[in-house]
């Protein structure tokens, strides 16, 4: 996705606000109908379903428009998450417009669908709205790319993924593939492969769009959609650049990860996730995974994950991999995503204009800013924000009604920044 970046924010505290009433908040998908009666009489449009009004209904209900499989918590207990409850609402901070906004003014102006704010593994602060329940599952979009590459690290770490090979040498199918047949694994990992790509989802020529055709995303009456996602990527071109060069973002690299990570184990996607990481965090609910009509994982975009799991996981990361009692994730490749990024690769792109020292490294962004922040973003609001200084780690779905909103994107950072630096005080 493509985005514009903010810089650091100040905060002060203020008296928590009202509840919102229905005309200063977005209308819930029961507000505006959407799949309501029965039958229905507003169905979701398979052509825009993750675009507003339909996504405030569709990011709850995945499993009922588009395939996925399922990701097993296995048979364990639930890992404990102790409450400590604390009330960010009223924390106000220096909104990227320069004007002062509170938390709660954000989470209803960025159509928050969840929130969850964990400060040393603990719960301090947990909202749903718009119909979400601690139970709903939620669609992750891009975010599940670092989902991925944390998963990648685990076959890295036991020598079953090699950074420095070619992609080829796993996938042989791809040596035909203009853009992947002179890759290496790293620079999948790190998205500086040179390939010709657009992210813009309003450009109809884009090839993202050709992407989520590919992924069963528009339904199964393309030609792309029959193909599959895999048969799409070896269609992708390179441009003029060598590979490694400049951090270039596009969504095929994490579904050739997850590829990858098929080969390397001779699993599927989901079953792999499942025995080496979500049957040992502790969730309290299977995941699922957008799959293409081939069954193939959409591991750029198509996790299915409750609010509170995610925050299990993104607790497990901020723990250098360990969580529930074990080492999930080596805490060498945790290490790897915050300090062994190339920013020469990152100083060429527009992120460098706000955080000139940061990078791109194993799906995740790093920011290097005071903090050691990294996060991960996806389109329409999803987000993992987590500050190893203050030890907190934040999750904020949303159902933005434009994919790539710059502005209400990067106004949730400037909150999540805020909450985040508060704890330090």
């Amino acid at each position: 996705m493509k985005y514009i970046m903010l810089g650091i924010v100040a905060m002060t505290l203020t008296l928590p606000q009202s509840a919102a009433t229905a005309e200063d908040r977005p209308k819930t998908a029961a507000e505006v109908g959407i799949m309501q009666g029965s039958p229905p009489k507003r169905l979701i449009d398979m052509s825009q379903w993750d675009k507003g009004p339909d996504n405030r209904w569709a990011f709850q209900h995945i499993s009922e428009i588009i395939p996925t499989a399922n990701i097993s918590r296995g048979p364990g207990p639930a890992s404990p998450l102790e409450q400590v409850p604390a009330d960010l609402s009223g924390l106000a901070f220096k909104a990227p417009d320069g004007k002062q906004m509170t938390v709660h003014k954000m989470l209803q102006t960025t159509y928050t669908d969840g929130f969850i704010v964990l400060h040393q593994g603990k719960v301090v602060f947990e909202k749903y709205y718009n119909g979400m329940t601690p139970g709903t599952r939620h669609l992750l979009m891009s975010v599940s790319k670092s989902v991925t590459g944390t998963l990648a690290g685990i076959l890295v770490n036991d020598g079953r993924l090699n950074p420095t090979l070619k992609v080829v040498d796993y996938i042989p199918e791809l040596k035909n593939s203009p853009g992947f047949a002179d890759a290496t694994v790293r620079e999948v990992l790190d998205m500086t492969t040179s390939l010709v790509w657009s992210e813009d989802y309003a450009d109809p020529k884009a090839q993202v769009v050709s992407h989520e055709a590919a992924t069963a995303w528009r339904g199964p009456q393309s030609k792309l959609a029959q193909q599959g996602l895999y048969a799409f990527a070896q269609t992708t071109q390179k441009d003029e650049r060598a590979h490694g060069e400049v951090f270039h973002y596009a969504s095929i690299n994490t579904d050739v990860l997850g590829w990858l990570i098929e080969r390397a184990t001779n699993q599927r996607f989901v079953e792999f996730m499942s025995e080496v990481i979500w049957s040992k965090l502790g969730a309290e609910h299977d995941a699922q995974l957008s799959v293409d009509y081939k069954g193939s994982a959409v591991a750029n975009g198509g996790f299915v994950i409750t609010l509170r799991d995610l925050a299990r996981f993104s607790q497990m990361v901020l723990d250098d991999g360990y969580h529930n009692g074990r080492q999930i994730v080596p805490s060498g490749w945790i290490s790897d995503i915050r300090f062994n990024g190339k920013n020469s690769a990152w100083k060429p792109t527009h992120y460098a204009e706000t955080w000139p020292d940061g990078f791109y490294r194993n799906q995740w962004y790093v920011t290097k800013d005071d903090q050691g922040s990294f996060f991960a973003v996806g389109v329409n609001g999803q987000h993992i924000w987590i500050n190893p200084k203050t030890r907190v780690t934040i999750v904020k779905y949303s159902s933005l009604p434009v994919s790539a909103d710059k502005e209400n994107i990067v106004l949730g950072w400037a909150g999540m920044d805020a909450i985040a630096r508060s704890f330090g005080k």
